[in-house]
C-alpha cells in the first residue's frame, strides 16, 4: 500500500524573552501573548495555512508551500 505523502512548510514561533517578562509583569505578558496570537492567526488564516497548536506563547502552523509561508 503506498504512502500518502504531503509537502508542507512548517511555522513554529514563540516570543522572545516571554518567561522572563512572566516574571516581571505578568499582567503585560498576557497582553503581548494574546495580541501576538491575534496577529498570527489573521496572517496565516490569510496566507492559506493551518493553526495547528499552540502551548503557552509557541505556536505551530502549516503551509501548503514555502513562498505561502513566507
Amino acid at each position: 500500500m503506498p504512502e500518502d505523502r504531503i509537502l508542507a512548510a512548517i511555522l513554529f514561533s514563540d516570543i522572545v524573552g516571554y518567561t522572563e517578562l512572566m516574571n516581571k509583569n505578568e499582567e503585560r505578558a498576557f497582553k503581548i501573548l494574546h495580541k501576538s496570537k491575534v496577529l498570527q492567526k489573521q496572517i496565516i488564516e490569510k496566507f492559506r495555512g493551518n493553526w495547528l497548536k499552540e502551548i503557552g506563547d509557541v505556536v505551530l502552523a502549516s503551509f501548503n508551500s514555502a513562498s505561502e509561508a513566507v
